[in-house]
């Protein structure tokens, strides 16, 4: 079952909303149930039909992926006799 239509003016509301939220345009809209692939369909028709106020999109996500470093460490094992 598809997905009722959103209003054009709900749609331009929806796109700046996510712009302005500091996050990445994908992880906003996976945090409001809206398909990424849908959410840029709105903004590319936009767009084309006057509405060139729409900022580009958000490259970075308040929510970065943190980089684990894996370092090598030596370790001497002293084994000590049993009493």
């Amino acid at each position: 079952m598809r997905a009722p239509r959103v209003p054009v003016e709900e749609q331009y509301r929806l796109i700046m909303e996510c712009r302005k939220s500091g996050l990445s345009d994908h992880q906003w809209c996976l945090n409001n149930d809206i398909n990424p692939g849908t959410f840029y369909n709105w903004v590319k028709r936009l767009r084309k039909n006057g509405y060139g106020d729409i900022p580009e999109k958000n490259q970075l996500s308040t929510y970065e992926h943190s980089h684990q470093e894996v370092v090598k460490i030596e370790m001497n094992i002293v084994s000590v006799p049993a009493a």
